[in-house]
């Protein structure tokens, strides 16, 4: 066995030490010489990990085999952050994942990406923004990331399948865990129109309530803009808009209904950064430098 392959057995099984922190694992890679040194670093491991998580760090890894059987009957690639499939663009955010499980056509990360993300709960014309833009992001050959969610997510995902184009779900939960569960049809055919669903989470992590702001770093990381459709003024997806401007990513937003309380977050955005106005999807793609196929 080569030391790539230890290496990558050593951070499957650093993944599957479950609710382990992101800060944590960086912490222990930082200490160790090289990742394929893990297990043969006990004293490190314990050291970073506590005793409790160091046990099952070394518990996964006499279970490795079983984890790599289990991730192969679900059809399920491994990426870790040392691969060459690894995304550059999430090599340049602050926290990048340790790990990338993904499902579906893995090429699709290689592609030219845009997050579109907003409320759950869309009016009328935060339906029709979400429709209208992803459709046209999706012509021009941008590959739509979103959060596999109700509302604007699941818009901005099957607009991608009607027009045959690649699209990227990013859960918040394992991959075998469809949340929302009447998503399950949703993430075959993401699948089955060459797109992908990836995420963090080994398989059996349970979508819990903290997960879904840590899975937004990577719909901003993976994406060269984030365009808000909708949001409240408490929406999940704002804290999407604000890791993307913490990682440089450009920002754009279209004016709601300033009496609606669904539009007072994304009308927020534009108040602080007047530049992000878009009232045409064209103007989000000519910023970008994008024409339209």
């Amino acid at each position: 066995m080569n030391g790539k392959d230890i290496a990558t057995k050593n951070l499957l099984a650093l993944s599957y030490v479950e609710e382990l922190s992101y800060k944590r694992k960086a912490a222990l890679l930082e200490r160790a010489e090289e990742p394929s040194c893990l297990a043969k670093s006990a004293s490190v491991v314990k050291e970073a990990l506590g005793e409790e998580q160091a046990a099952k760090f070394f518990s996964n890894l006499d279970d490795i085999d079983g984890i790599i059987a289990r991730l192969e009957r679900e059809d399920i690639c491994w990426i870790s952050r040392y691969d060459d499939e690894y995304p550059e663009a999430l090599l340049d955010i602050y926290d990048p994942p340790i790990m990338l499980f993904a499902k579906g056509n893995v090429a699709a990360l290689k592609g030219d990406a845009i997050a579109v993300v907003g409320t759950r709960h869309p009016t009328r014309y935060g339906a029709k923004v979400s429709q209208e833009f992803s459709r046209e992001f999706a012509l021009s050959g941008l590959t739509i990331v979103s959060g596999f969610a109700r509302g604007v997510d699941s818009i901005a995902h099957k607009q991608c399948i009607e027009c045959g184009a690649p699209t990227i779900a990013v859960l918040g939960s394992g991959l075998d865990v469809c949340y929302p569960a009447e998503h399950l049809g949703l993430m075959q055919s993401i699948i089955d129109c060459g797109g992908l669903i990836i995420s963090e989470y080994p398989l059996g992590t349970k979508p819990l309530q903290y997960h879904f702001p840590e899975r937004n770093r990577i719909i901003s990381g993976l994406s060269r803009a984030v365009f808000l459709a909708e949001a409240a003024a408490k929406s999940g997806s704002l804290i999407t808009v604000k890791l993307a401007v913490e990682q440089g990513r450009d920002v754009f937003a279209v004016p709601g209904n300033i009496y609606a309380a669904e539009c007072e977050g994304s009308n927020n955005v534009l108040r602080e950064m007047p530049h992000a106005l878009a009232i045409r999807p064209e103007d989000v793609l000519d910023a970008l430098h994008i024409e339209r196929e």
